[in-house]
């Protein structure tokens, strides 16, 4: 292939990525491949097939290989099973009797061998011998890098479904099973208090109160984790007074030092502040100073509390961990689920007045 042929190859198969990126199942991306190997590089007879537990099934061939001429077969079997266990790439060129290349169609002469990722392999082969190079391996390297990437994707999708099929099974029995029953024991508890005045009644009211409180929040945990982002304009410093007013107690005092607008989730944002701002008024102690700021690429909130102790500042963000003796553990757990959503980066450092600080960076602007 000469050098301008080839780079014109090279330009046009980073535009099929692309295309391939935007197939949302594993055959329609192994099918684009196949296709491109076919009209960019003249890859006639070629096929992909991806690992399902011990074999390396077909999930596409070109329309030129003979009937029959891409088969099911273990992963420990032939050149492809090679090709998936080493993951490296390997031209033959010519087939034997004797190799290990265990072709599908006899016809088969010559060809070349590629790993897409951990997924599986693409092969490309001809009827003649010494029908491949050097450039035919590269250039099908550089194709299937998208293939692996798509199929990545669709993998960390699947993955994010069922984990979200999960949240919602956890949510459903948290909503129900443990909510139902503590409302019964709640009521029962009312009437016991009309008919009897006992110090043992008002510790298990408290103990009710604290396994609400877990439930309420245990439930934001899972949704946060699960729930689609509705992305708009919302002002920081506005939405944090928002969140201050029903809040604070009168001796602690909000300062906003910032006028940025971000791009964000406003339920979920609203949720993340209202999280941190309860978390400095919890722990930051009579008359607590809470300040929300902005950042280069974001916003931090921060007090001027005692701060986070050394022996737990790698707990802090935890799901269940708390310092405080009614707290649920989740308050900061559920702040990290909703930083994760948004593709943020959170940080948790000392202030400036030796408190906590929480910084949100890589915080998209609205586009202007």
């Amino acid at each position: 292939m000469g050098r301008r042929r080839r780079a014109a190859v090279i330009e046009t198969l980073h535009d099929v990525a692309t295309t391939i990126q935007t197939e949302e199942t594993a055959t329609g991306v192994c099918e684009r491949t196949v296709s491109a190997a076919a009209d960019l590089l003249d890859f006639t007879q070629c096929t992909v097939v991806i690992r399902e537990g011990e074999w390396l099934v077909p999930y596409a061939t070109s329309a030129e290989a003979p009937p029959g001429g891409s088969r099911r077969m273990r992963i420990d079997e032939g050149l492809a099973g090679k090709t998936y266990r080493t993951g490296e790439s390997y031209t033959v060129d010519e087939v034997t009797p004797t190799d290990e290349t265990s072709p599908a169609d006899a016809s088969y002469r010559s060809g070349i061998s590629v790993p897409v990722g951990e997924h599986g392999v693409f092969q490309a082969v001809e009827t003649t011998p010494n029908a491949f190079d050097d450039d035919d391996i590269e250039l099908a390297e550089l194709l299937v890098s998208h293939t692996a990437t798509a199929l990545d994707r669709l993998d960390r999708e699947q993955e994010l479904r069922q984990q979200n099929e999960r949240l919602d099974q956890f949510a459903s029995v948290v909503s129900h099973d443990l909510r139902n029953p503590l409302n019964v024991a709640t009521g029962r508890l009312d009437l016991l208090a009309e008919e009897c005045s006992n110090e043992h009644v008002d510790a298990i009211a408290d103990a009710h109160g604290r396994m609400r409180r877990l439930i309420d929040d245990l439930l934001l945990f899972a949704q946060a984790g699960a729930a689609t982002l509705t992305l708009t304009e919302v002002d920081i410093g506005a939405l944090a007074e928002e969140c201050w007013e029903p809040l604070a107690p009168t001796d602690a005092t909000l300062d906003v030092d910032t006028e940025r607008t971000i791009h964000a989730d406003r339920d979920r944002l609203r949720q993340l502040l209202e999280n941190l701002l309860k978390n400095a008024v919890d722990h930051g102690g009579a008359g607590v100073t809470v300040t929300v700021g902005e950042l280069a690429d974001g916003f931090y909130v921060a007090d001027d509390g005692p701060g986070i102790p050394a022996d737990v500042s790698e707990d802090v963000l935890t799901a269940g961990f708390t310092s405080a003796e009614d707290g649920t553990g989740f308050g900061l757990s559920i702040v990290v689920q909703i930083v994760e959503a948004h593709d943020w980066d959170l940080t948790v450092t000392e202030s400036a007045a030796g408190g906590a600080r929480f910084e949100v960076a890589g915080v998209a602007a609205p586009e202007s």
